[in-house]
């Protein structure tokens, strides 16, 4: 239900100069109504695609809405009461019957304040009494239109619940919305309230897919096989189980069992699907984050050659932050190791480089690591330094060391 006002305050009749405003702004309300329909048209496809005789119920509704705005608000000055809403509410049912998105329906609220508001300040004109107290009204229409557009909001969702096969194409539409570039942050929260998705409490995304097909086309698994093999084995957050091209995408709780989940992903997927992990969110940006991070697990993990069940994007983000798999990091490394890596005959000091990486640039750990003396290792180096210009002594140096290592082991084919 809308809130209400404990008490429904009295209104404020209209200022005579707002009086004579509203007479002649009442004449046009029709062509108002046409406008507001027309731009929404316009803009909104799902708006667009209804037919003849729905189009005719939303301009009924557009132009109740604008009578209702100059005698409410306007006139009487006062906040709705619930039998005044009861028409807003039956049209965001209807709208949800129709599978018109949330988003595009609070558009068309938003197209219509925006146009109704630009009609009366141009109306309004340059006279400062009209001007002056429509100003004195800014407050009640404020407070109206998040009247509407709450119970609008809880109408709808209250309606795509009653109607259960809308149930996956919201939790789809939930997850694209994380995926997409989009900011949609208030829409997403209304989507989380709506499937049960307590945004207090920290949540993860994770991607499960075959090794190659994308899921959406070719894979005969439904959201329901993912279902039913997460609950029991796994906390699923009311079963939310997405399909997109990119892969089933999963919302589960802080703390997953990784080996668990790789398993459900090779019952699903083949004993090469691939699981991706995102790191943990606890409102809607760490949710949008979680659910990118999976992805570039599974991609980073593709690149590198891991033969693990699963890819946690926490052990592959320094790989992500050097761009492993681009032409910037090939060129990376080829510019600071260079002949190092051109030839095989340079394999035992690039070995060497690499162990003093791996043992944080101390000289016994590394000597210890290559089975070798400390003095043969120091003679290394200079030859090293004398060869190829590389100076470990010097720390900038040390760095682009470890970064282009870490790229050319990642990027190294796996053993067969």
């Amino acid at each position: 239900m809308p809130p209400r006002p404990s008490r429904v305050k009295k209104g404020k009749p209209a200022h005579p100069a707002l009086h004579r405003l509203i007479r002649r702004m009442s004449p046009t309300r029709s062509k108002l109504a046409r406008r507001i329909l027309e731009q929404s048209l316009e803009v909104l496809p799902h708006y667009r695609s209804l037919p003849a005789a729905a189009r005719k119920t939303v301009y009924d509704n557009v132009l109740h809405h604008v009578s209702l705005f100059y005698r409410v608000t306007l006139e009487e000055g006062r906040p709705l009461t619930a039998a005044e809403l009861k028409a807003s509410q039956r049209n965001a049912r209807v709208r949800a019957s129709q599978g018109v998105p949330l988003g595009e329906l609070l558009a068309a609220y938003q197209i219509g304040n925006s146009l109704v508001w630009q009609n009366l300040v141009a109306c309004a004109g340059s006279n400062p009494a009209e001007r002056s107290e429509l100003l004195e009204r800014v407050g009640t229409i404020f407070f109206n239109q998040t009247q509407i557009m709450t119970a609008v909001t809880e109408a709808y969702v209250e309606e795509r619940e009653s109607l259960s096969h809308f149930r996956e194409q919201d939790v789809d539409d939930f997850f694209r919305l994380l995926l997409s570039e989009e900011k949609r942050e208030g829409l997403l929260e209304i989507r989380a309230k709506s499937l049960g998705i307590r945004l207090d409490e920290p949540h993860f995304v994770a991607f499960f897919r075959p090794a190659t097909a994308t899921v959406a086309e070719r894979s005969p698994v439904t959201q329901e096989n993912v279902r039913r093999l997460l609950t029991g084995r796994t906390k699923a957050i009311g079963g939310l189980v997405a399909r997109l091209p990119e892969g089933f995408a999963v919302l589960l709780p802080d703390k997953p069992d990784t080996v668990e989940l790789a398993d459900i992903a090779r019952s699903l997927l083949g004993e090469k699907a691939r699981l991706g992990i995102g790191g943990t969110g606890t409102d809607i940006a760490g949710l949008r984050r979680s659910a990118r991070e999976a992805l570039r697990a599974i991609h980073i993990g593709s690149l590198v050659h891991q033969d693990a069940p699963f890819h946690r994007y926490a052990d592959l983000a320094v790989l992500d932050l050097v761009g492993i798999g681009s032409a910037d990091a090939e060129a990376f490394v080829d510019g600071v190791l260079g002949p190092l890596v051109r030839s095989k005959s340079n394999s035992i000091h690039l070995n060497t480089l690499r162990e003093l990486s791996r043992n944080g640039f101390r000289a016994k750990l590394a000597a210890a690591a290559l089975s070798i003396h400390p003095h043969t290792l120091s003679y290394r180096l200079k030859q090293i330094h004398g060869r190829f210009g590389i100076d470990i002594d010097d720390a900038e140096t040390r760095l682009r060391l470890y970064l282009a290592l870490l790229i050319l082991d990642a990027m190294a084919p796996s053993a067969p």
